[in-house]
């Protein structure tokens, strides 16, 4: 009965806890949005603030409303996905309240004068976009392809890869530890627990053939398996080298590929959707052997501790 009380007690703490962070999200997302709105020099904007003001401001308590209704309905995912577009949201506003301060966007669109400014302010940018590429690991609900795709187009695709690469490495590392010390419940509320249970059932008995494939393929929410790694039998060495490999080979070949495939030509697009095909062939064959693969690599395994 005592424990049964305790339980209710911490449940309702948590959901307290948890309309506090939207509230508190929810108020810095407006200021900080009302600041961007009024240093956007555009006369369209200029001219209308306020109604945008007032149109941002609703959009946004509507975010907080349907945050609280999740938090309150125990909607574990709506929850999860809600409080990462706040995040996201949040951290892109400061991002574009920085960048405005700094003239940014007075000179995008001159590339001589784009390249001093970056060259004047390079280590602000990158620790910026370095600390994005790490919590759209751990936080954000960012695709991994589209926020590289944005460090390729501002600082080329070698810093790009340096950034992401230390950026996106260091999150993943981070998103493990995490499933590793903290366990099932830390993973569970960091990706919800319908996701975790539909990744784990998948994962049963084939923890590092899967995880390695997932690491290097595209089309996998490997920042999510990252945290289900922590959990998994997969050991901290083997994650450790298979998440570098693989991470280091997906990033180079994502910021390198723009330069080679062109997305404005005809044969860049036929090119990337033959990639595309053949790449998501590939992970139906993958995901369908899964099984048949693990057990043939258990086998082996035998056989050479027999042989020895």
């Amino acid at each position: 009965m005592g424990k049964n009380i305790q339980k209710s007690k911490d449940r309702r703490k948590g959901i307290t806890l948890f309309l506090l962070l939207f509230f508190a999200l929810a108020l810095a997302s407006i200021f900080v949005g009302i600041i961007c709105l009024d240093g956007i020099k555009i006369a369209f904007f200029e001219r209308n603030f306020r109604l945008l003001a007032v149109v941002y401001g609703a959009i946004v308590c509507f975010l907080f409303g349907v945050s609280a209704w999740a938090t309150l309905s125990k909607k574990q995912a709506w929850r999860k996905a809600l409080l990462g577009l706040f995040l996201f949201l949040l951290t892109a506003l400061v991002i574009c309240a920085i960048l405005q301060r700094m003239g940014f966007f007075e000179i995008v669109g001159t590339p001589e004068r784009l390249r001093e400014y970056l060259e004047k302010t390079g280590a602000w940018m990158a620790s910026i976009y370095t600390l994005l590429q790490f919590l759209q690991v751990v936080i954000l609900p960012i695709p991994s392809v589209a926020s590289t795709l944005v460090g390729v187009a501002i600082f080329g695709a070698f810093w790009a890869t340096i950034y992401s690469l230390i950026g996106i490495l260091l999150g993943s590392i981070t998103a493990f530890f995490i499933g590793r010390k903290y366990g099932h419940k830390a993973v569970s509320w960091m990706v919800g627990e319908e996701t975790l249970e539909k990744w784990q059932k998948k994962l049963k008995g084939k923890d590092n053939l899967f995880l390695t494939f997932a690491f290097v393929l595209p089309f996998f929410p490997d920042d999510i398996l990252c945290f289900i790694a922590g959990l998994s039998t997969m050991s901290t060495r083997y994650f450790l080298v298979a998440v570098m490999l693989s991470r280091a080979v997906g990033i180079a070949a994502t910021c390198y590929s723009i330069d080679f495939i062109p997305f404005d030509s005809w044969w860049g697009i036929t090119l990337w959707c033959i990639f595309f095909l053949v790449i998501s062939l590939g992970i139906i064959f993958i995901y369908k052997n899964m099984e048949k693969m693990a057990s043939k690599n258990k086998r082996s395994g035998k056989t050479n501790r027999d042989k020895s």
